[in-house]
């Protein structure tokens, strides 16, 4: 298992990792973990930074630190340091010429549609497709921004390795058991095509034959399901889409910040289109069902979390109803797919 998480690392720090949303980067730094590695961000006039969360001095995190015009100071001696990690000042010495010598590592930063995107592998202004680069530009989000759609946003933590959190969240079939008359019931099941396509660095299915779900959330707000599809993008983000023959009735993102091999940091965005109902009441209605949901899978993966460790994780045993994972666990190990590979199954949800 460890030996796996090792592997999955390597590859996850070439791609564009949400480190936080631009809203939680006010006038003080924030400290987050990324994959095991400590990271503070912080703003100047210059923009958003980021440095390891590390004073090279006592190793004393900068972020307990504070920001002062251009700099960060670390709270033990007061050391200054650039958004590029340059020490710009040592408090107290009389000739300070040797701190052009003493820097903190810089990492490369992109803000994209309200969050703040970090890469572990490279440096700022370094060449990022030769450095073996995920991707060039951070996970696309836009939709965030389109008039026609309205978004609302929370952020939870997760007790489960990603491999395993993703496949919960994009996992049908245990939504008759862990969800029961939320999502599906065990008695209603329906006979669904499903539509497996894995791409270089995404794989998704397309679920078509279920009118609508029998559990209550479907019941109340969709009408008429045509399609729905289920994705899971490198390095840590998968979406829920369903759809009409309006088109878009729904879309559930989740983006993870991998924080250590047992703890993600997740997102969760839930988009729908706008109209004569307000955006605060759909809020209102929407948001308690879909919390609710959550922390039934919160509570399964964390259940799954700790007999895992209890128990050791052995060898899992799947079958064809068990779609996504190994696609899952194939891309977070580097493999990427050169032309689409497609499967289609019969299923019963």
């Amino acid at each position: 298992m460890r030996d796996r998480y090792v592997q999955m690392k390597e590859v996850l720090k070439r791609y564009w990792l949400v480190a936080c949303r631009e809203s939680e980067l006010k006038r003080k730094p924030v400290g987050v973990t990324v994959l095991d590695e400590p990271v503070v961000l912080f703003r100047t006039g210059r923009g958003i930074h980021a440095l390891r969360d590390v004073c090279p001095h006592r190793r004393v995190p900068l972020s307990k630190g504070g920001v002062k015009e251009e700099v960060i100071v670390c709270p033990y001696h007061g050391w200054e340091f650039s958004g590029e990690g340059v020490c710009r000042r040592v408090p107290g010495l009389m000739d300070d010429a040797c701190k052009k010598q003493i820097r903190v590592t810089a990492l490369p930063v992109r803000v994209r549609d309200g969050f703040v995107w970090i890469k572990l592998r490279g440096e700022p202004g370094g060449n990022e497709e030769a450095e073996g680069s995920g991707t060039k530009e951070p996970f696309d989000l836009s939709f965030l921004r389109d008039p026609s759609l309205y978004s609302f946003i929370w952020k939870v933590g997760v007790k489960g390795n990603l491999v395993n959190a993703f496949e919960n969240l994009l996992d049908g079939t245990h939504t008759h058991f862990v969800h029961a008359g939320l999502i599906r019931t065990d008695s209603n099941r329906q006979q669904v095509s499903a539509k497996l396509t894995a791409f270089r660095d995404h794989v998704e299915i397309e679920y078509s034959g279920e009118s609508k779900q029998a559990g209550l959330i479907s019941q109340l707000l969709e009408r008429d399901r045509q399609t729905s599809y289920g994705r899971f993008f490198m390095p840590g983000i998968a979406q829920i889409e369903y759809r009409s023959r309006k088109g878009l009735s729904m879309l559930i993102t989740a983006v993870a910040r991998p924080v250590s091999e047992a703890v993600q940091d997740v997102y969760a965005i839930i988009t729908v289109k706008r109209g004569i109902v307000p955006n605060f009441i759909k809020r209102l209605v929407i948001a308690p069902f879909f919390k609710m949901a959550l922390k039934q899978d919160l509570r399964i993966v964390e259940l799954q979390q700790n007999w895992i460790e209890r128990c050791g994780e052995g060898r899992f045993v799947s079958t064809e109803a068990d779609l996504m994972r190994p696609f899952i666990e194939q891309l977070t190990k580097g493999r990427r797919y050169d032309k689409p590979f497609k499967r289609e199954v019969k299923l019963l949800l």
